[in-house]
């Protein structure tokens, strides 16, 4: 910067402004600045007074009010920033505050064995082998043995001419057979938790009741018709639950004629539904699921590309205008497009059983039954078992850790210069459940994120490749709290992301990265935020909104038309509650004619240009990802 600083030549680029941001949301500690440039630079004068006064507003601006400046254009100005530096006390984050972690310095692999060699200094309350670890980009491992080492860089001397070896070590944790961490990912598939469990006590005095009672007479058979082959319905447990759930929610939105929503869903219709297609691939058949591509798309791919990306646009601005509206299939009975929709009296007081018709996903996954508790009690188990060592642990000491499973492929992969990242993790956060987290999107991310679209979340130490489920947080308590799914990730709103992923235990901060534009190519930096559970209890509910318009009006009453095609459907969803766009509420009265009028009574008097409502809503769950914890992207819920 210097004396020549100024706004329209700023420090960074747009990369480096994008990788600030980044920093930032993940977390900085004090920051400290060192001010060196010409020696003129450093003589009294105006226009060093005005340099120096812009560098500092501009640290302060990005870096926080604790960044600190230190001249270091002169020899005794940089003796002075070595001093502060020494004395300087670095600021802990919050998230890694107790954990165990380690920057390796250096590495080993043995093929023959399988185990992995890092060497470093440890941070944090320590690490056991109690406990299992997570190498940033690769995985969950377990270790076998810690040992010190002699410091490489000691604060003192060693007294004397006492020389140490430094290839001595000194074992302070070995893992001991029968003391292996357990590493189970899924619960057990079991088919039969679909079935019918035995009977109650309540149950068989209800049903011995019953038999005491005179058996009702027998009514006359039916006269014979011919026989129909009936088709069982798909079971629980049965194989192809798990995919019959998507492709139906996927078969109802895509029916939705014009509405939002329609579309939202459109690319997990298709992989449901078996089109041949991988998961990954856009419409045109463009794999965007690999980083690692090497081949230049052609011309007409790129165009579909930016097609595709310019109907999310115009399909993310209409949900904003139209929230959850969409059209009644003519072809399609609304009672059967809408088959899984129930209406409510309340959104916000209304009862939802959390456990009525689970997919045979959730028979898979972990459930906590106080998670905070659990989290404060895993979190103090892992300091005591660290400060359990010999002498104290070994935090802040230089050691060496022995991993052992590690596969050829985790050495081969990490880029050469790049220098692995360990840190340990508490009981039962290799478990998988349902995560959920707050996520505010960024203004400098323009591209549209739609919900279950697969994006990469930076989850602490964790990187994850997840597709996530957004959903509105609700303002105000309630017995039972639901959150109302959304489409899409709008700018400027706090919403709640829901994921299969391992159990990560909060305070953990969250980046998401998602695909920019055509141009780049490349993740880039979507959204930030903090993970705040994990609860498959969460209730996360998809409104679809039906519109009519009054035809006819007096006082409160008025004959709305074009909400539903026929008076079979008319009557199905008579109970239901009506509403409309000017706070009136009311019910149907009873269908009028063929085609699908309807008699309505409102709470007052009814505006010939107001707009009737019909509120609809489904229980939505994550889509299921086995890549988010290391499976295969093929693996089913019955197979993973």
């Amino acid at each position: 910067l210097g004396p020549q600083a100024s706004l329209e030549e700023p420090a960074f680029d747009a990369v480096g402004y994008r990788l600030l941001t980044a920093l930032k949301s993940q977390g900085l500690p004090v920051v400290i600045g060192a001010i060196h440039g010409p020696e003129d630079i450093a003589k009294p004068s105006k226009k060093s007074a005005e340099g120096r006064k812009f560098v500092n507003r501009y640290f302060t601006t990005e870096l926080g009010a604790e960044t600190k400046l230190i001249p270091a254009t002169t020899e005794q100005e940089v003796k002075t920033l070595v001093r502060a530096l020494g004395n300087f006390t670095p600021k802990d984050l919050t998230w890694r505050r107790d954990r165990g972690y380690m920057l390796a310095q250096e590495a080993e692999y043995s093929s023959a064995e399988g185990v992995l060699c890092l060497r470093g200094y440890v941070r944090g309350p320590g690490l056991s082998c109690k406990h299992l670890i997570h190498l940033t980009g690769h995985g969950d491992f377990t270790l076998t043995r810690i040992s010190k080492l002699r410091d490489p860089c000691p604060l003192a001397a060693p007294r004397g001419s006492i020389e140490v070896d430094s290839n001595s070590e000194n074992v302070v944790d070995e893992l001991k057979p029968g003391e292996e961490p357990n590493a189970d990912r899924l619960q057990p598939y079991d088919p039969t938790t679909a079935e019918q469990t035995w009977p109650t006590a309540e149950e068989l005095a209800t049903s011995q009741d019953s038999e005491m009672m005179p058996p009702p007479p027998r009514p006359r058979p039916p006269p014979a018709r011919p026989a129909i082959a009936m088709i069982p319905a798909p079971a629980i447990g049965s194989e192809t639950t798990a995919s019959d759930i998507h492709s139906e929610t996927a078969t109802e939105d895509a029916t939705m004629g014009g509405g939002e929503g329609s579309e939202s869903d459109g690319d997990e219709d298709a992989e449901s539904m078996g089109t041949g297609r991988s998961i990954a691939e856009t419409d045109d058949g463009w794999d965007v699921s690999s980083n690692m591509t090497m081949e230049v798309p052609t011309s007409e791919v790129i165009e579909a590309e930016k097609r595709r990306r310019e109907t999310l646009l115009e399909r993310s601005r209409e949900e904003l205008e139209f929230p959850d509206e969409v059209d009644t299939p003519l072809e399609v009975p609304a009672r059967e497009r809408f088959q899984k929709y129930r209406g409510l009296k309340s959104w916000r007081t209304s009862a939802w059983d959390p456990y009525e018709d689970l997919p045979v996903e959730y028979s898979r996954v972990w459930e906590f039954e106080a998670f905070a508790s659990t989290a404060r009690a895993f979190r103090q188990q892992f300091v005591d078992d660290c400060w359990a060592l010999e002498d104290g642990g070994i935090s802040s000491l230089y050691c060496a850790v022995y991993i052992r499973g590690v596969a050829p492929s985790v050495f081969e992969a990490q880029q050469r210069g790049v220098p692995f990242v360990l840190s340990s993790m508490f009981e039962c956060e290799q478990k998988v459940s349902v995560v959920h987290s707050t996520v505010c999107r960024l203004k400098e991310f323009t591209e549209v994120i739609k919900s279950k679209e697969e994006v990469e979340m930076h989850c602490g130490f964790r990187r994850l490749v997840v597709k996530p489920t957004f959903s509105e947080i609700p303002r105000r308590a309630s017995t039972t709290k639901k959150y109302k799914f959304s489409r899409f990730l709008h700018e400027g709103i706090t919403a709640c992301a829901s994921f299969y992923a391992p159990v990560i235990f909060p305070p953990c901060r969250l980046l998401m990265f998602a695909r920019g534009s055509s141009e780049s190519g490349g993740m880039e930096l979507a959204a930030s935020g903090n993970i705040t559970g994990a609860d498959p209890k969460q209730l996360v509910i998809k409104r679809a909104m039906l519109t009519g318009y009054p035809f006819k009006v007096h006082k409160s009453r008025g004959v709305v038309r074009f909400m539903f095609f026929n008076p079979a459907d008319v009557r199905w969803f008579k109970p239901v509650e009506l509403s409309t766009k000017k706070g009136l509420r009311g019910h149907i009265v009873e269908s009028l004619g063929t085609h699908g009028y309807m008699k309505c009574r409102f709470s007052a008097g009814i505006k010939q240009d107001d707009t009737v409502c019909m509120n609809l809503y489904k229980r939505v769950y994550p889509k299921w990802y086995p890549p988010a914890w290391g499976g295969r992207i093929e693996d089913s819920p019955e197979t993973a």
